[in-house]
């Protein structure tokens, strides 16, 4: 690794922070691992930036200046010499879609880019095709209409023509739509007579039948056929792609993720996993029925679990959608006399709403609402209120997941009642959503992913990727609230609700962990606390902000162990 001095104007504690260590018989202590030299942003107020870090058992022992830390080192202590590399706490994902990724490997990119065009997607499945025996599954991952020359859907028909012996589902870049053939139509018992589902919609052609588009609840049943039958194919093989999927996470520099929507076969996914010691990480489960929406009923019938596995596999938190993904999300519009209506869509009114909401807070469990528009947000904020009030609780932890599009009020209104704000910041870098002209075209005072408002109003913001949906680097998502710049450097986009490099690792790190209960282990670098770190090739809080996309990981360490190394 290429040396990267410190900077002149950093001030080192010469304090050293240290819990309890194990003794060797001999009158000094010894570490298990030491790294020393570096530049270490802590998120711990006491002692922001130190020096260097020591660990003992998994847990960090020390951290202060290197010439105390080198005190504790001894013959068997394994020594890095950071050479001024910063180090931070291990990035904290609480919302993405880990089990919806783990297959990728094995099947069909359909992005953009590789593709720019949908001839370019059909060879890609129809090459699969050809090398599959009939009858097996293919399935593909990452498409974008949006994205793709003209806009165009790809369509059942066209599938078809490359796939006409295997049943085909192509997952949206979105995760909220998917694109299947006639032969996984016909498996999930999907034709021209099959009623749209509620939540959900089957898209059709000028015939009536369906054209292989599938929304929301509406893709159910052909992705739980997909991923039966991939666990099927693939067997014990889908537990080493869980550590595979594992390390591109670590690569990144996460060492512990939140699965944000885990079905039945992804949970006995994660507990074969974890019990093989395939699972490296911190992951932690969100509660899923056997599809999108089924969530609710499972609180509502109690069965529900908790999740809790082991001490890397953990659960506790319920999922529900409130409105749909983007460009319809379920917005409160003002009019200038006065009136106001409500536009895009909804999946509850507020009485189906509060009731779901009681119910899994009756048990014990987290609840976590996708919302992204005004009118979601504030139907969230109702039914955690009336929550409380029926079933009072001293930190329920509340969270809304997205938050994208929310008023002044509802910030302050979401501050004052504790409820965390999970985030993605790279939904800026993609351009979800273009800038506040965009927002006050909408109506109803919408600000556009307003980090530095939330934040100066006392609302924890947690940051996420939602990977797949928006790219998986915690950096990049830095760069992008940092800059407020897209994937193209377009922007800044509301330059005004950007936030500081160091507010933005708070975001990713100390408020991500607390978001998932776990602050107490995780998110800071301080005694007591485990050993996940990352060390950074340079440090983002003092490179040019349009340089923080390409700062690279260069280690990533979980429990004390080095599990990433460039």
């Amino acid at each position: 690794m290429d040396n990267i001095p410190l900077r002149p104007n950093v001030v080192v504690p010469p304090r050293l922070f240290a819990s309890k260590m194990c003794k060797n018989g001999k009158d000094w202590w010894v570490l298990d691992k030491a790294l020393l030299g570096g530049n270490v942003l802590t998120m711990n107020e006491g002692a922001p930036r130190v020096e260097a870090v020591g660990f003992e058992k998994g847990k960090i022992v020390a951290a202060g200046a290197t010439a105390e830390v080198s005190k504790m080192v001894g013959s068997d202590t394994q020594v890095v010499h950071l050479a001024g590399r910063t180090v931070i706490p291990g990035f904290v994902d609480p919302h993405n879609h880990f089990s919806f990724t783990t297959f990728q490997p094995v099947s069909v990119d359909c992005s953009v880019p590789p593709h720019v065009s949908i001839n370019g997607v059909l060879d890609a499945i129809g090459a699969a095709a050809k090398s599959a025996p009939p009858g097996q599954w293919i399935w593909g991952w990452g498409f974008n209409a949006r994205a793709m020359e003209g806009h165009r859907r790809i369509t059942r028909k066209q599938l078809d023509e490359v796939a006409p012996d295997n049943p085909v589902t192509i997952e949206d870049s979105s995760v909220h739509a998917a694109y299947a053939n006639t032969p996984a139509l016909r498996l999930a018992g999907i034709d021209r007579n099959t009623p749209d589902p509620d939540h959900g919609q089957i898209l059709r052609d000028d015939n009536g039948e369906p054209d292989g588009t599938l929304w929301e609840e509406a893709l159910n049943s052909v992705y739980n056929l997909s991923l039966r039958a991939h666990l099927e194919q693939y067997g014990d093989y889908a537990v080493d792609l869980v550590r595979q999927n594992c390390q591109r996470y670590m690569a990144a520099g996460i060492t512990s993720v939140g699965d944000a929507l885990v079905l039945p076969e992804a949970a006995e996914m994660y507990r074969q996993a974890d019990t093989l010691g395939k699972l490296p990480f911190r992951m932690h489960q969100m509660l899923g029925g056997d599809g999108f929406f089924s969530a609710p009923s499972r609180v509502a019938s109690g069965d529900t679990g908790d999740g809790n596995v082991s001490d890397r596999l953990r659960g506790g938190t319920m999922k529900i959608f409130m409105d749909p993904v983007f460009p319809s999300p379920a917005l409160i519009q003002e009019h200038p006399h006065g009136d106001h209506e409500h536009i895009g869509a909804r999946y509850y009114t507020q009485e189906e709403a509060d009731i779901i909401v009681l119910a899994a807070h009756r048990r014990g469990l987290q609840v976590a609402i996708h919302c992204l528009g005004t009118w979601s947000i504030e139907q969230a904020l109702n039914a955690f209120e009336a929550a409380l009030k029926a079933h009072p609780a001293s930190e329920p932890r509340f969270r809304i997941e997205h938050y994208s599009l929310p008023t002044l009020e509802q910030i302050r209104r979401t501050a004052s009642m504790g409820v965390v704000s999970v985030m993605q910041p790279a939904f800026v870098y993609t351009g979800a959503v273009r800038g506040q002209e965009r927002a006050e075209e909408l109506g109803g005072g919408a600000l556009v992913f307003p980090f530095k408002t939330m934040l100066a109003e006392g609302v924890t913001v947690a940051a996420s990727s939602d990977f797949p949906c928006a790219p998986l680097e915690p950096l990049t998502g830095i760069y992008a609230v940092v800059t407020r710049k897209t994937r193209l450097g377009e922007g800044p986009i509301v330059p005004d609700e950007a936030v500081t490099p160091l507010e933005a690792l708070k975001m990713y790190t100390l408020n991500a962990a607390y978001a998932m209960n776990r602050e107490h282990e995780v998110g800071s670098i301080e005694t007591g606390k485990r050993a996940d770190l990352a060390v950074l090739s340079h440090d983002p809080t003092s490179v040019d902000p349009d340089f923080i996309r390409e700062i690279s990981v260069e280690q990533t360490y979980v429990d004390g162990e080095l599990l990433h190394n460039r």
